[in-house]
């Protein structure tokens, strides 16, 4: 980032310390550097072309491998030729559909992007399934055909997501790739958004900063331009220059939000405002109808209706099978743990649960009686001493953590979900709530056996404040992307990585 200073005409006998503008105090007056702008031709790729040309391709890949499995089982197509092609065209249809209505792509494959997509295409099946079931003898669909589509339509859906990625980053690095956004308004809090939109969204390529009547010192890239003057942001925008803006004005100073909004609907371009804060800019956050008024959903239930039973039925199923499934197991690591160390075998600590509320979470004994640590006010280091032989071996495996599945019987704990912490847990000296000022909001679900930030690598001792952010960071993001599919992948990848771990000890 280069430092870049832009100094604003102020109007005479304002000065930094001077009341909060009016909207006569704003200069319209255009920059000399663009007095005159000239028509312009876009260049590059627009956000919605390339959206709208990845799903094309997305589309046709997904056609080509319905048409491959069905190439498979030629008897049934000779036989069957219209269920095939109907067969086909509705299931594309409603995954079709299903993406139209979510959430438009942000060119990325994140696990929570991949498990929304590949939810889509499953709930694509069923329908095909329901539908071929109650047409009876009208379409004939084979069994063979949808185990195969299904598959092999997860296989493409996973590698046309990897591919564009790498290709969409590749293009919105050298500047081809995005809408071109103005940002107008320059308080504060512009470099810290400024490093937000560039690491979050290749939606947009930022043009230019415009501010109003104040001198002020950005750090930007050189690529971005620094202006001044709401009538050389109209011009521009009037000349092709400038698809979006984002209006980054305090809230409070509503005459001049209200003459600038007033001003910018003479032009053909998108047109956008920052929360006052940018700490109240979540991803969730929405326009909801209360009554006869616009309101900004700040928070919603992640889990509600018939998710969130999906949500407690898959928990207690698993957690079930699961009990029967290692109870030999269990019963084995017990009996170990007591020859070893004489004792209880489980050990009980109060950790925060949903809405901040402490619960009892059991875990395996894996140190002396006389050294267990109920506070975790000390971390437990490679070749603790504290730590039995036993105990060595079932916490580098994770089999320490089998009893939970008693807890999430109870209802204290889920399968998947922010994983539960001590009271006293600390990140270089200090607590996790000294650290992250946001933290108890990753107590709005229930803690989990599992979660994102561990199949992202993030386990282990927290030595440095960084590793605490970074598992809060994807916390939140869990909550924020909540889905019954991003549980089933996260369950599938914490399966795969389970022994391979080289941070638990």
């Amino acid at each position: 980032m280069l430092r870049s200073t832009m100094h604003l005409r102020l109007k005479p006998g304002n000065d930094m310390a001077s009341a909060p503008l009016r909207p006569d105090e704003i200069i319209d007056e255009p920059s000399p550097a663009s007095v005159s702008v000239p028509p312009v031709r876009r260049k590059g790729l627009s956000f919605h072309i390339a959206r709208d040309t990845r799903r094309a391709c997305e589309f046709a890949a997904l056609a080509a491998a319905l048409m491959l499995s069905a190439s498979l089982f030629p008897k049934w197509i000779i036989h069957e030729p219209v269920s095939v092609f109907w067969g086909t065209m509705i299931w594309l249809v409603t995954y079709a559909g299903l993406c139209a209505i979510g959430p438009d792509s942000a060119f990325d494959c994140r696990t929570d992007r991949l498990a929304q997509k590949i939810g889509y295409w499953l709930k694509a099946t069923g329908a095909i399934i329901v539908l071929a079931f109650m047409s009876k003898d009208h379409l004939e669909l084979s069994r063979l055909w949808i185990a195969t589509g299904v598959t092999l339509g997860c296989v493409v859906i996973y590698g046309v997501m990897v591919v564009s990625d790498q290709l969409s980053a590749s293009l919105h690095r050298n500047g081809t790739l995005g809408d071109r956004l103005a940002i107008y308004g320059t308080d504060g809090r512009i470099e810290h958004l400024l490093n937000i939109l560039n690491n979050n969204d290749r939606r947009f390529q930022i043009d230019s900063i415009y501010g109003e009547t104040r001198d002020v010192d950005v750090a930007a890239p050189e690529r971005i331009k620094l202006r001044w003057g709401l009538d050389d942001l109209i011009a521009r925008a009037r000349a092709g220059h400038i698809d979006a803006i984002l209006l980054n004005l305090p809230w409070h100073e509503q005459g001049v939000v209200e003459h600038v909004v007033r001003r910018l609907e003479e032009v053909n371009v998108d047109v956008m405002i920052v929360p006052s804060e940018l700490q109240l800019a979540r991803r969730t956050m929405s326009i909801q109808r209360c009554g006869p008024f616009a309101t900004i959903a700040l928070y919603q239930r992640p889990m509600q209706g018939i998710g969130a039973l999906m949500k407690i039925a898959l928990d207690r199923s698993v957690a079930a099978l699961a009990l029967l499934f290692f109870g030999p197991l269990m019963l084995f690591v017990a009996a170990a743990i007591w020859i070893e160390s004489p004792g209880p075998v489980l050990f009980r600590q109060k950790r925060r649960g949903m809405n901040n509320e402490p619960f009892t979470m059991l875990k395996f004994r894996s140190m002396h009686l006389a050294a267990s640590d109920q506070n975790a006010d000390k971390l437990v280091t490679r070749g603790d001493s504290r730590v039995t032989r036993v105990g060595a071996f079932i916490r580098k495996t994770s089999l320490d953590e089998l009893p939970q599945l008693i807890n999430i019987l109870r209802g204290d704990m889920s399968l998947v979900g922010p994983r539960p912490h001590a009271y006293g847990a600390k990140a270089a000296d200090r607590l996790y709530e000294e650290v992250v000022a946001r933290y108890p909001a990753r107590h709005r679900v229930l803690p989990g056996l599992t979660g994102l930030a561990q199949v992202r690598g993030f386990r282990g001792n927290t030595l440095r404040e960084e590793d605490i952010i970074r598992r809060f960071d994807s916390d939140l993001e869990y909550i924020e992307r909540w889905s019954i599919s991003l549980d089933l992948v996260i369950i599938v990848r914490t399966a795969i990585t389970l022994f391979f771990h080289k941070e638990a000890y």
